[in-house]
């Protein structure tokens, strides 16, 4: 059984005990340190991941163990035959990260509220987001300026900050034109 198998079913079994946080610490240096590799990952996002550092790696293999778990659950109901949707997916991972930065002493409670205070309200209020172009026949899915473009900006993407009344973009493409 490979590692990462090993450390999904002791996620399984024990939750994030000290045992498994270990576990996961372990394997996530390795991975830094070239010893192991993240099979999901082509090169260049390998590499990408183990930039970020260990606490990444971590949070990416705390992820795909929601993913699989997941599946898994979803192929035992609909007899090997069905698949969870992408937002089951996003709220397991989103909810089994937490359960990990918790039990790892990685939690920052009431980041909202902290990252509000420190930078106020006008986060995010660069130039960047000022002066693009709809490009879609206002349709409202893709924006251009003279330097970048937006893609994916549909309304499951699009939410507007109850405090400032500005939108908030989540999962959108970014690219340099």
């Amino acid at each position: 059984m490979d590692q990462l198998q090993t450390i999904y079913d002791a996620i399984a079994a024990e939750g994030f005990s000290a045992g498994v946080l270990a576990m996961i610490d372990k394997y996530a240096n390795d991975i830094l340190y070239g010893t192991a590799s993240i099979s999901r990952f082509n090169l260049s996002e390998h590499a990408g991941v183990c930039t970020a550092g260990a606490v990444l790696i971590g949070a990416s293999v705390v992820a795909g163990y929601a993913r699989a778990s997941l599946e898994a659950s979803a192929n035992a109901a609909a007899g090997q035959g069905g698949s969870p949707s992408n937002w089951q997916i996003d709220e397991r991972q989103e909810k089994t990260i937490e359960q990990w930065a918790k039990a790892a002493g990685l939690w920052v409670q009431d980041s909202d509220v902290i990252l509000l205070r420190t930078f106020g309200p006008m986060i995010a209020q660069g130039a960047e987001a000022k002066g693009f172009r709809d490009n879609w026949y206002g349709q409202g899915v893709n924006y251009t300026s003279d330097r970048i473009a937006l893609e994916d900006m549909h309304p499951a993407n699009v939410f507007i900050d109850e405090v400032t009344d500005k939108p908030i973009c989540i999962d959108c493409i970014v690219k340099f034109v």
